[in-house]
């Protein structure tokens, strides 16, 4: 197939991205349950759905039978899309219906930790309408930049950029230098940052669902380095009324020896807080990632390894 005609089609994947957007703004709950489950069904016999990788570690993670792990699989199908459609629509509503969406609990830990003065890193991962948090960090008068990774389809990562953009929030690519991170949070910036990806073999591991797991090393290195606290925040849908956005308690660097022990300490501590959240809330999870697809065995040199997977 030439270029020509593969630019076609990641225009068309771009419009049809966009349609859904604007219709979500149209369509009911029931309307919208009802797509998810279509989608659903249209998309389990392809490869890339990933049902059987789904359903074997849902079995393995969370101790629970074939057939559990089956209806789990579906639920966690259908909210994807149905959350997908909900933080679609930020592109078209409006700053004042975003906050209005929202029910906050926990907003003083936000405020206390942005008085510190050395900025804040919030963390936030794959998780029922992530989309949302930065946007209303911005809308509550916060200087916001996320990290994202962006998309090989250049329309609809230019889409995307448009969304995330449409209240005030800033993004940069997951590439950002270490230097212009420092001086953002110098800058009194917020760090949006995701963590809960496979970060290869040179992440930190630690225990997610009783797994040892390869965890992003950012986070730990320049909270400890910065004296920037981590706020983990996480937003729970409800289409019956406001969805619940919870923000828990800063996790403060002086909490933490500045070494190799005290980066795997604090990933370690706000792994476990999400997997709180998981366990309570599994449907809300994107488990398509391939969250453990690296393991201690593959790394043997890797300084965490080394120090804390001591059966290996």
């Amino acid at each position: 197939m030439s270029k020509k005609h593969f630019d076609f089609i990641d225009k068309l994947l771009a419009k049809m991205l966009d349609l859904l957007a604007r219709k979500s703004m149209t369509l009911t709950i029931s309307q919208k349950r009802r797509f998810a489950m279509l989608m659903t069904k249209l998309i389990m016999p392809f490869k890339f759905s990933r049902k059987d990788y789904v359903k074997n570690i849902m079995m393995e993670t969370l101790n629970i039978s074939q057939n559990e792990a089956e209806k789990l699989r579906s639920s966690c199908y259908e909210n994807f899309v149905l959350n997908s459609m909900e933080m679609a629509k930020l592109k078209y509503i409006s700053d004042e219906e975003v906050l209005n969406l929202l029910e906050v609990d926990g907003y003083e830990h936000l405020e206390e930790a942005y008085r510190k003065g050395n900025g804040v890193i919030i963390m936030s991962g794959h998780f029922g309408l992530w989309e949302y948090i930065p946007q209303w960090a911005a809308l509550k008068g916060y200087k916001v930049t996320t990290v994202v990774r962006r998309q090989n389809n250049k329309y609809a990562d230019q889409w995307f950029e448009e969304m995330r953009r449409a209240h005030k929030g800033k993004t940069t690519d997951s590439g950002m230098g270490l230097r212009e991170i420092l001086r953002a949070l110098k800058n009194g910036y917020v760090l949006g940052l995701m963590m809960d990806q496979d970060n290869g073999k040179k992440g930190i591991f630690v225990k997610f669902l009783n797994k040892w797991c390869s965890a992003p090393v950012g986070p730990a290195m320049i909270s400890l380095k910065m004296r920037t606290p981590i706020v983990p925040l996480f937003i729970v849908p409800n289409y019956k009324g406001k969805h619940y956005f919870k923000i828990y308690p800063p996790l403060y660097p002086e909490n933490y020896e500045n070494t190799v022990e005290g980066q795997q300490k604090l990933t370690a501590d706000y792994t476990e807080l999400y997997e709180q959240l998981v366990r309570k809330y599994p449907e809300q999870w994107f488990w398509l990632h391939r969250r453990w697809k690296t393991q201690p065995e593959d790394c043997p040199e890797n300084p965490w390894v080394k120090r804390f997977c001591k059966q290996l």
